[in-house]
């Protein structure tokens, strides 16, 4: 519906508005197409309405938790940095 009268993608809306809401988005793609998309995204605003629509889907439940075994997988992943190019 917004995607539309905007002329954008889901992803889109949702950066969009994570930017007008004041967070930090750091959006990753290997996808040239994606990367533009992302950077596509200044065009336009959302209402005030809007964004309070978005914002009351939020379910408040959490998708995401960090444990110390988690972070320890991250760790692993980073290359030593005088390895790094």
């Amino acid at each position: 519906m917004l995607g539309e009268k905007y002329g954008k993608s889901p992803a889109q809306i949702i950066l969009k508005w994570h930017i007008q809401d004041g967070n930090v988005v750091i959006p990753g793609s290997k996808n040239p197409d994606h990367i533009r998309d992302n950077f596509n995204i200044f065009d336009f605003e959302l209402t005030e309405d809007e964004m309070n629509e978005i914002r009351a889907l939020d379910k408040k439940k959490r998708y995401y938790y960090a444990t110390p075994e988690i972070l320890e997988s991250y760790v692993e992943m980073i290359p030593p940095v005088d390895e790094q190019k």
